[in-house]
């Protein structure tokens, strides 16, 4: 076995070993493997004018070590979602002392997942899933299953910190899945015929409905509307698997932009602009997904205060 090969090997035993602890424990465990953070999160001068509203942004601490590959964690995500979100800072009103420099704990990829599978499990879904299920678990999937390496430089030296074979993604996989009661596909294999059988199903929806279409065959058109709507369906559920709170609010996967934008508005930005239209203008560059994840990400903290 090559060097490289050894070092993938260890690497994926510490992470099942970090998988097996406490949360408390694998935080313990990375500070003596990476060290303290040297910095705060936010600059505490900064922090508290942004609380006061005398200003609109944060000053960011020099505490990224993104160069080595590593993300940075606020310790205290098992008892707040989003600690780093300025928006989220305010909404919550929380004390500067979650940004010190000894509530954060550095992380590659598949730390930074596992800490947020163990949140999930020691909350029950109340804190951490999100995180895990939204952005984390699927980056993992694109970068060692998919094979898409990221382009962004700081990104290639995250990917490369954690780096796994697509055998040892899939069973790391596994193992988060299990600690939160969930399963997962069984080999690489699995994984890349599930999405396979995904594409070619898409696909040959769209060349049923071309035909019935050219052939103005009215029962074959039925036959595949009936199919779209189950898989319609399934990306519905799949959606309220990943936001279950969004169901009783009437929003779903292909709710307009517009929409989610305004209830972001509402629940988070009013304060923030002038306008809606003001904050699609800012929004403009980010995905919808991304705009639903926060979305959710505000509700859920609604949600929590006022119970």
């Amino acid at each position: 076995m090559s060097k490289k090969g050894e070092l993938q090997v260890d690497t994926y035993k510490e992470y099942k070993d970090l998988l097996s602890k406490t949360y408390d424990k694998a935080v313990d465990c990375l500070l003596q493997k990476y060290g303290p953070a040297q910095d705060d999160y936010f600059r505490e001068k900064s922090y508290q004018r942004f609380m006061t509203g005398e200003i609109k942004n944060i000053t960011k601490g020099k505490f990224s070590r993104t160069e080595e590959g590593l993300y940075c964690h606020h310790i205290d995500e098992k008892k707040y979602l989003n600690i780093s979100d300025r928006s989220f800072v305010k909404m919550n009103n929380l004390s500067f002392d979650y940004q010190r420099k000894d509530r954060l704990v550095y992380c590659d990829l598949i730390e930074h997942t596992i800490l947020h599978v163990l949140i999930t499990k020691e909350t029950s879904f109340k804190f951490g899933y999100p995180g895990y299920a939204v952005y984390l678990k699927p980056i993992i999937e694109e970068w060692y299953l998919d094979k898409i390496i990221p382009k962004r430089e700081w990104m290639k030296k995250c990917y490369d910190k954690s780096f796994l074979t697509p055998e040892q993604t899939v069973n790391i996989l596994i193992k988060m899945q299990k600690t939160i009661g969930k399963s997962y596909y069984n080999t690489p294999f699995d994984y890349y015929k599930a999405k396979q059988k995904k594409r070619e199903e898409l696909k040959e929806l769209k060349k049923a409905r071309k035909r019935a279409m050219e052939k103005e065959d009215i029962e074959q058109a039925k036959k595949n509307k009936e199919r779209e709507k189950q898989i319609q369906k399934k990306r519905t559920e799949n959606f309220y698997y990943t936001y279950p709170e969004f169901n009783s609010m009437g929003i779903r996967f292909d709710t307009p932009r517009r929409k989610v934008i305004a209830m972001l508005y509402g629940y988070k930005y009013k304060d923030t602009y002038n306008s809606k239209k003001e904050l699609a203008l800012a929004m403009k560059p980010i995905i919808k997904d991304e705009l639903l994840q926060e979305l959710y990400l505000v509700i859920l903290n609604v949600e929590d205060d006022k119970r």
